[in-house]
């Protein structure tokens, strides 16, 4: 064998032993204990409430578009809830979760139908859905599902937030005269 020949199977070898290395190191380690179902669904419902923010639409000053919205308030009071640690909701069966969302996105008011709402609602929907799957498998990531409710509670605040915002612009238009 020539010196070219050895040194072209040494580099071979080489590169194939540092992928070896590579690929071995990156294989992730098992949990040495899993969760048990119950075990994560305690501590789910033992989640401390989130602090919450004073922008929240009363219900008693609810404008038009909330009372033409009919299932919007379902939605709101099982976010308000799973903020005060009752998940018992988004713990139902999933065909429940797609009625809900398919409801809201069918019965959305026309002064509401703008993309920055309909973009919010999406993503409080794919949120809800996430905890939804998260609830029902039986090994679950605590810190992930606690994540995912406090970017679902987030959503939720953002939705809430571009609706003010969105009907403050209205307020504000003037009609020009003619």
């Amino acid at each position: 064998m020539s010196i070219l020949q050895i040194r072209k199977q040494l580099f071979f070898y080489s590169i194939l032993s540092l992928c070896a290395v590579l690929w071995v190191q990156s294989c992730k380690k098992k949990q040495a204990k899993p969760f048990s179902q119950t075990q994560v669904n305690r501590a789910l419902d033992s989640i401390k409430e989130v602090p919450k923010q004073e922008i929240l639409i009363s219900s008693i000053t609810a404008p038009k578009e909330f009372t033409d919205w009919n299932h919007y308030p379902i939605l709101d009071a099982a976010i308000k809830n799973l903020e005060n640690g009752d998940p018992s909701f988004f713990k139902q069966p999933n065909e429940d979760l797609n009625q809900l969302f398919l409801n809201i996105k069918k019965s959305v008011p026309n002064p509401l139908k703008i993309n920055s709402i309909l973009a919010r609602v999406k993503v409080t929907e794919t949120l809800a859905r996430k905890l939804n799957e998260l609830y029902s498998v039986e090994e679950t990531d605590f810190v992930e599902t606690e994540q995912t409710i406090s970017n679902l509670i987030e959503s939720h605040k953002n939705l809430i937030f571009q609706i003010n915002k969105t009907r403050e612009k209205e307020a504000q238009r003037i009609a020009k005269p003619n």
